[in-house]
């Protein structure tokens, strides 16, 4: 009656002072994981995007306060937007010069396609999109006036 039961396997449990072997991940997780200079690119896009975004916003925000008109009308509707759109512009170009410089001084560190990436997606979009809506606005404008 008085005998002890252990709920471990087999009744005991380890040494004391027994090593015991390292947990290794499983090969699959292993492989899966991304090595360091792809998470370094990942955040580097992150950073692009909150500080191109920020940017605009801070552009937009100076317009709000400084130049807009107390009722926002079409034109300085337009003139908000064109606001936004130059912040994320500069901030897209700022960011290609940044990597470019980068790419002068050690080539390796900046790909093809990191450069052309950036540029497209920072500084040629956002200009498309503000002449889609300058057109969009223009066409608005010139129907409203008929």
């Amino acid at each position: 009656m008085g005998t002890h039961t252990s709920s471990r396997p087999g009744g005991a449990g380890p040494r004391r002072g027994a090593r015991t072997r390292p947990v290794q991940a499983p090969d699959l997780i292993v492989a899966a994981t991304p090595p360091a200079a792809a998470r370094r690119a990942v955040t580097g896009l992150l950073l692009r995007f909150i500080s191109c975004g920020l940017l605009a916003l801070g552009l937009g925000l100076v317009w709000r306060v400084t130049l807009a008109p107390a009722v926002i009308a079409p034109g300085s509707a337009f003139a908000g937007i064109f606001a936004l759109l130059i912040g994320f512009i500069a901030g897209g170009i700022l960011w290609y010069l940044h990597d470019a410089r980068r790419r002068r001084q050690v080539p390796e560190s900046i790909s093809d396609e990191r450069l052309i990436f950036s540029f497209i997606v920072f500084a040629v979009m956002p200009f498309a999109v503000l002449l889609l809506i300058g057109l969009v606005w223009l066409i608005a404008l010139l129907i409203g006036v008929a």
